[in-house]
């Protein structure tokens, strides 16, 4: 018996022990640092999009899917309503109701903590008093009580904090085959910064879940592509898939990374019927499951950011045909390459002239704005609605700095590690790494994506490093180490090899005797092809890349002397069996830990990036709508002006009132004050948001002519800072791409609508209703004409405003509620159109054609036209 063996179990056991509570640990800090906004605030949702999500959850929770599927909104976009069922990606609303019905089928019950957790207060006291944060409270007995829905909202960003975390984790042992690579990179996941930024408690904001099913569905698409025999996972991936398009737009990003990580692979050589099952498995599953969502109907099979995976697809099935031909026809390695090449000519013949069949028609869908800020070289895409996004511009370095900071050193150093097994998931952190890198310097909001691929980069470093210190204790307690013999020679053939060319009596040549056979084994190359198969592999495959990558091996290995291979092995061999040497391994790796924690600057970078993603946490745990502030003595006080403000809508106008305000506020002022809002965050109708947009900047009697027919109030951000003033040269430039008379198409960015030098109103501000409305009886000389315009509410520190629209027209109004436009006699789709007074002010409209708006007819804007110009010219 091995006398070693009880030590080295007891060993394992206390390192499996130290990886089971760090990943627990790691899953508590995810859950833990979200939690600032709700132990400062309670369960407010935070931002604006947030309490669109919210109202959408509610509305659902009450009326059921169905209804919520075939909902018309009339209390947004007024007059024109919105169609919320086939405009929303439903997923999240759907999790947070699922998680509310299982929480009322649960019921309340009480557990008491068993006797060893309550055994480790002293020690969880002992951690805090040292400095480690994020560690649980053990209560003698913790109660279980279903959540409301808003509760329900507001906790799920710290939950799928969590389980983001536990998937980055998995996706990095699948790459790295280290549980201390997947344990570190949970930790680190749990607390960077670009995870946090749209995930703490309140930010119910589709990124919050989408994150979590961006990293499960890379992590079981890796897991399906494994090996051959790993391909039926690829339905569980499919299944992660479809869910990741239900909860955010950003699914495309996904489609698109394994689409083309499956492309990759064909041209590494790598395609076999693991890779072909897997993929085919995973697309048509995965698109009949988008298929599915209303929002996202046919744009999987017409979208032209989604037909790259559809070629790949087609290409996959021809892929497996040729090989099915190979086997059936017995064809040698040149003959094989031939047929398959014409094949695929045929393919993207076939695939071109049916395109050019369906361009004309429209068949295919425009590149949206967003999607095309991805790849232009400037910061402008030509429409001003995005370009007046601040999360749409290009990120800085320091904002990498700061939601990176500390991993993104060790980026580099984690990609070196995984080049040395290059197994199909490396290839994978590759694509991403690229990817995520090149789409967040052209728009800051996708930083996010970067958090996994930088903490699965930094945590395979870590995993490697912690199995380097660890190593010469497992071969001290007899765990079989490295020998020569335990590395076959490059000539070698395995007996799974031979297996295989058993199975393939594929080569023509075969037919001529063991002469010619001979002659066709040593080849021309004077290179002896290694066809040992990986794990990743299932067969020969002469012919094609695969060859290909394996003859350039040959070379390599063929430069490397054989002396300096024999002296590496003898040096493994000694360093892995000599026992002294082991001893001097083990004793390395003690004095070296204790550097680490003692004395490298790891001891102090360390603890000052977790108090940085604390503090970023504590930053990002004001709800907007209420804040933390200090005044001149320094103390913390609350300030609630827009949470007071929308309420006190709530509480003092009628139920069916219409409050204007810029687009941002329009979820709130659903979501909160609970009345129909004129425009929101969906954005949906450039033209509409262009009508408002022009209102609110022009003249305070223009404006009025308009108002009176749409709103009853009129509400406003002032105050400073990032008030309605801040905004507003947006606002007249939006107005102006769709009505050229506002500013003129000789000043499209709507300069003459701004501020001077001193920060005075240009005359245009300085008559047009925004700015008198913001700067009532707060700026010398301003005030707002309230025959027109009555002041009702200021908050208390007068960041809100609210004024009634004086002479409305019922007339408008009732014509509206009668008027609606229905896509079908009894249909729930019914459009709301604008009340006649409002004819000519819409008249004057131009529809407003983007840049890449290539399958719509009109004019173009003078700003678009401007941006195009400013594009060309920089390529030149």
């Amino acid at each position: 018996m091995d006398v070693l063996l009880l030590p080295r179990l007891a060993f394992k056991v206390v390192i499996i022990l130290l990886q089971v509570l760090f990943l627990l640990y790691g899953l508590y800090a995810a859950y833990d640092i979200r939690l600032y906004p709700i132990k400062d605030f309670g369960y407010i949702i935070h931002e604006f999009d947030p309490w669109f999500n919210y109202r959408a959850t509610e509305y659902l929770a009450e009326h059921g899917l169905y209804r919520f599927l075939h909902w018309f909104d009339y209390e947004t976009w007024y007059p024109l309503g919105r169609p919320i069922g086939t405009t929303i990606y439903p997923g999240m609303q759907v999790t947070a109701v699922a998680i509310w019905e299982a929480m009322k089928k649960i019921g309340e019950f009480k557990v008491e903590s068993p006797s060893f957790l309550l055994a480790l207060r002293p020690l969880i006291s002992y951690l805090k008093s040292t400095g480690w944060r994020w560690l649980p409270a053990i209560k003698q007995s913790y109660e279980f009580t279903p959540m409301s829905v808003n509760d329900i909202c507001c906790m799920i960003p710290p939950w799928f904090g969590s389980y983001a975390s536990l998937f980055t984790g998995l996706l990095a042992y699948e790459i790295s085959r280290s549980v201390n690579a997947g344990v570190a990179t949970t930790l680190i996941m749990a607390v960077i910064p670009a995870h946090l930024m749209r995930s703490v408690g309140g930010e119910f904001d589709n990124e919050a879940v989408a994150v979590t099913a961006i990293c499960s569905t890379f992590w079981l698409w890796v897991l399906s592509v494994r090996t051959p025999k790993h391909w039926p996972v690829s339905f569980l991936a499919g299944l992660s898939y479809f869910y990741m398009v239900a909860a955010w737009g950003g699914y495309i990003f996904v489609i698109n990374m394994i689409g083309l990580h499956a492309a990759l692979l064909v041209g590494l050589g790598r395609f076999n019927s693991g890779v072909y099952k897997a993929y085919s498995i995973f697309y048509i599953v995965g698109t009949a499951g988008a298929l599915q969502v209303p929002v996202v109907g046919m744009q999987p099979l017409r979208s032209v950011e989604q037909l790259g995976p559809l070629l790949v697809f087609l290409g996959f099935q021809v892929l497996a045909f040729c090989d099915w031909q190979r086997r059936r026809s017995s064809m040698g390695a040149f003959e094989f390459a031939i047929f398959r090449i014409k094949v695929m000519a045929l393919l993207v013949g076939a695939t071109v002239l049916v395109c050019a069949a369906l361009y004309p028609t429209g068949y295919f869908g425009p590149i949206s704005s967003r999607i095309r800020g991805l790849f232009v070289k400037h910061t402008k895409t030509g429409n001003p609605l995005v370009d007046s996004v601040a999360e749409h511009q290009p990120a800085s370095p320091s904002m990498y700095a700061s939601y990176l900071n500390l991993p993104l050193d060790y980026v580099l150093l984690g990609g070196l590690v995984s080049l040395w097994k290059r197994n199909n998931g490396f290839w994978l952190l590759c694509l991403y790494g690229f990817i995520a890198q090149h789409f967040s310097g052209k728009m800051s909001r996708l930083v996010l994506i970067c958090g996994p691929v930088v903490s699965v980069a930094c945590g395979i470093w870590v995993g490697f490093l912690v199995d380097q210190l660890v190593e010469p204790f497992l071969l001290l307690l007899g765990k079989k180490g490295y020998t020569a013999e335990s590395e076959a020679p490059k000539t070698e053939k395995t007996e799974k090899t031979e297996k295989t060319e058993k199975s393939e009596k594929s080569d023509k040549n075969e037919k001529k005797g063991a002469k010619a056979k001979k002659a066709a084994k040593k080849s021309t190359t004077a290179v002896d092809i290694d066809w040992t198969l990986e794990e990743y592999e299932e067969d020969r495959r002469p012919g094609g890349a695969n060859q290909i990558l394996r003859l350039l091996q040959g070379y390599v290995y063929k430069a490397i002397p054989e002396e300096n291979i024999a002296t590496y092995r003898e040096i493994r061999t000694m360093m892995d069996n000599n026992y002294t040497l082991i001893l001097s391994r083990a004793a390395a790796s003690v004095v070296l830990l204790l550097y680490v924690i003692y004395g490298s600057s790891l001891s102090v970078k360390v603890p000052t990036f977790l108090s940085h993603c604390d503090q970023v946490a504590r930053s990002l745990s004001n709800p907007q709508v209420v804040f933390m502030s200090r005044d001149k003595r320094g103390n913390s006080f609350i300030v609630d002006d827009y949470l007071k403000g929308y309420q006190w809508i709530d509480e003092n106008t009628p139920k069916d009132a219409r409050v204007m305000a810029w687009w941002d506020y329009g979820y709130q002022i659903t979501g909160i004050a609970k009345r129909t809002s004129i425009a929101d965050g969906n954005t949906w109708n450039h033209e509409h948001i262009a009508t408002l947009g022009r209102t609110l900047t022009s003249s305070e009697k223009k404006a009025h002519n308009a108002i009176r027919h749409l709103a009853d109030y009129v509400l406003v951000w002032a105050g400073g800072g990032g008030d309605d003033l801040a905004k507003s040269p947006h606002l007249a430039r939006i107005g102006n791409s769709v009505f050229p008379d506002h500013c003129g198409d000789d000043d499209p960015k709507c300069n003459k609508f701004s501020f001077y030098s001193d920060y005075s109103p240009t005359p245009m501000m300085a008559r047009s209703l925004l700015y008198k409305l913001c700067q009532h009886r707060v700026s010398p000389g301003v005030r707002v004409n309230e025959n027109l315009f009555k002041e009702v509410h200021t908050t208390k520190h007068g960041l809100m405003r609210i004024y009634q629209v004086m002479n409305v027209s019922e007339e408008s109004r009732e014509w509206v509620k009668s008027n609606r436009v229905c896509d079908a006699p009894g249909s729930w789709y019914c459009v709301g159109q604008y009340p006649p007074a409002l004819d000519k002010l819409i008249s004057k409209r131009k529809n407003f054609a983007q840049i890449e708006d290539f399958n719509k007819k009109g004019e173009q804007s003078a700003y678009t036209k401007l941006i195009e110009k400013e594009l060309h010219g920089s390529e030149l």
